[in-house]
């Protein structure tokens, strides 16, 4: 069982028509705000893809010049507590010092990284201050040299001492008072933290690759205990090193592990129902190879779709800018930072004819299997959450996926047992596809299952296997059965009982080539992913027609 993992795209549109930003000028040179709509159920219906419009081409090749020197100081910023947060201040400069009038300003990559913080003064605080923004770096609570104690990961307090920088920013007599924050990551966390926490004068973000959940993101991805330092559950070690120690790998494995249901300690941690919270509008990348966020970054467009600008490329969980003297921060192969500029430049600095899209637009760039060309960059329309047109396919008994059989049936696998070895998996496939199959959403698998014992792993792969059998991971789901209705109060399952568990496949935006299949495997997932079920049980699907299904969403006109 050979997996090729994803790789990242390296046929990228030139990097001058690589971007992302905002939104239509007014006659003041800004936009009005979107406003927060609720969306409605009605009929299910198709998402289209299409070619890339010539007002976003143009809004992807945004570029102005630099207009200033930049200067740096060290500085103390208090928060409402008292709490000093220990930062780093960028501002336009002309002749070495700083100058003269008053600029908007954003807060940078506000993270507990400060090992990191030089690399963000030189890279994104320098452009931005060049070109006309003071710009703000510091450090959370408990690390680089800030005041108070680090609260574990992504903590409720960040999202509030954001919104006190972005209001400390807006109040000096260097500033016209309009205030956007962005980052990457962790400094993705704290952008959409300033927004739900309403920072009065915050007026746009640009949060990148951020999570939503920790909880389901990373730690228990569907209830189940990632493994430490494993594949998904790697952040403490590395953070241990690029907070200079501030975070105690240990000690944030050992506060996971204190907490193994979704209670108020991750819900606290959660951007669940504070979307609408956001009155801002919103630019955000996500990565659909991103091993950390992919699926979050995703859930937090969801959460604000009708006034959010979003981009999906093919890369990792590196920023997906490449600011100049970014160093190892930045994707080599990144887009250009005129993104963030065009769209920061209609929103705070308000210039006049931001050649921008009027709308928020949601472009992705399709992956395709082994051999296969991908469709490339595509404008996405009509996408939602819920309520678009699928495809369903039955899985047999024979191993197959597609039409159900009339006769069912049923296949087992065992755990804790090595995936890769005999009746560690069951896989089941369609045959060669006749014609390109475009998938853009969230994949559900639906098992009807009886299990051997109250609990299992249920790990799932959806899989494009190319003509030479080379198979490539699309993307995985994740179930732990006892919580199977709530992570909250999870429930034994009835052993030899049958029962239905859904499986949420995290969302992408994928190919599937003619000559190409369709699959999935399901497991109990690998041990450098996912802690194993403590005790043996086998879990016996059920097939054909009333069994198990795989349903996907489908892109119904798959324009390149």
């Amino acid at each position: 069982m050979a997996v090729r993992t994803r790789m990242l795209v390296r046929s990228l549109v030139p990097i001058a028509v690589l971007a992302l930003a905002a939104c239509s000028s007014s006659s003041t040179g800004g936009a009005a705000r979107p406003t927060p709509t609720k969306s409605t159920a009605s009929a299910p219906t198709p998402v289209a893809a299409a070619p890339l419009s010539d007002a976003t081409k143009a809004w992807w090749g945004y570029d102005r010049p630099a207009t200033h020197q930049a200067v740096s100081t060290e500085i103390t910023v208090p928060t409402r507590d008292g709490t000093p947060l220990s930062c780093t201040l960028v501002r336009p400069a002309t002749d070495g010092s700083p100058a003269s009038g008053k600029f908007p300003g954003l807060v940078v990559e506000f993270t507990p990284y400060a090992i990191l913080r030089t690399s963000y003064v030189a890279g994104e605080g320098t452009y931005f201050a060049t070109h006309g923004y003071n710009a703000l770096i510091c450090n959370l609570r408990g690390t680089g040299g800030s005041g108070g104690t680090w609260r574990n990961a992504m903590s409720a307090q960040d999202g509030k001492d954001a919104r006190d920088l972005v209001e400390w920013l807006a109040s000096q007599p260097y500033s016209n008072g309009r205030i956007g924050m962005t980052g990457e990551s962790y400094g993705g966390q704290t952008t959409y933290g300033a927004a739900i926490n309403q920072a009065p004068h915050l007026v746009a973000i640009a949060p990148l690759q951020s999570p939503a959940n920790l909880y389901q993101d990373v730690i228990y991805p569907g209830g189940i205990k990632s493994t430490e330092g494993g594949s998904i559950d790697n952040w403490p070690g590395v953070a241990q090193m690029i907070t200079g120690g501030a975070v105690n790998t240990e000690a944030e494995y050992a506060a996971n592990r204190a907490h193994p249901t979704y209670d108020e300690y991750w819900q606290s941690r959660s951007f669940a129902d504070h979307y609408d919270a956001i009155k801002v509008p919103v630019l955000t990348m996500g990565g659909w190879v991103d091993q950390y966020f992919r699926s979050g970054q995703f859930t937090n467009i969801e959460g604000a779709l009708d006034r959010t600008w979003a981009i999906y490329g093919q890369w990792p969980h590196l920023s997906p800018l490449l600011y100049p003297n970014c160093g190892g921060v930045c994707n080599s192969e990144g887009l250009s930072p005129g993104i963030a500029l065009a769209w920061f430049d209609n929103w705070l600095m308000k210039l006049p004819n931001v050649p921008i899209p009027a709308q928020p637009t949601l472009v992705s760039h399709a992956g395709a299997g082994s051999g296969a060309t991908s469709p490339g960059w595509r404008e996405i329309t009509d996408y939602r959450p819920t309520g678009t047109i699928a495809q369903s396919f039955t899985l047999n008994a024979d191993g197959s996926l597609g039409t159900a059989s009339p006769t069912g049936g049923a296949k087992t696998f065992h755990q804790p047992q090595d995936p890769s070895t005999a009746g560690g998996s069951v896989l089941f496939s369609t045959g060669a596809l006749t014609a390109p199959t475009s998938l853009f959403g969230r994949p559900t698998l639906t098992l009807k299952a009886t299990l051997s014992g109250p609990d299992a792993n249920l790990y799932a792969e959806l899989l494009d296997i190319g003509p030479d059998g080379k198979e490539t991971l699309v993307n995985n789901g994740f179930l732990r059965a006892s919580h199977r209705s709530s992570s909250v109060k999870p429930a034994p399952v009835p052993t030899g009982t049958p029962v239905t568990l859904t499986i949420a496949i995290r969302p992408d935006d994928w190919q599937f080539a003619a000559g190409h299949r369709i699959a999935v495997r399901v497991s109990g997932g690998a041990s450098d992913m996912l802690t194993q079920n403590s005790t043996p049980v086998d879990v016996t699907v059920a097939t054909g027609a009333g069994g198990s299904t795989l349903t996907l969403p489908t892109v119904s006109r798959p324009g390149a």
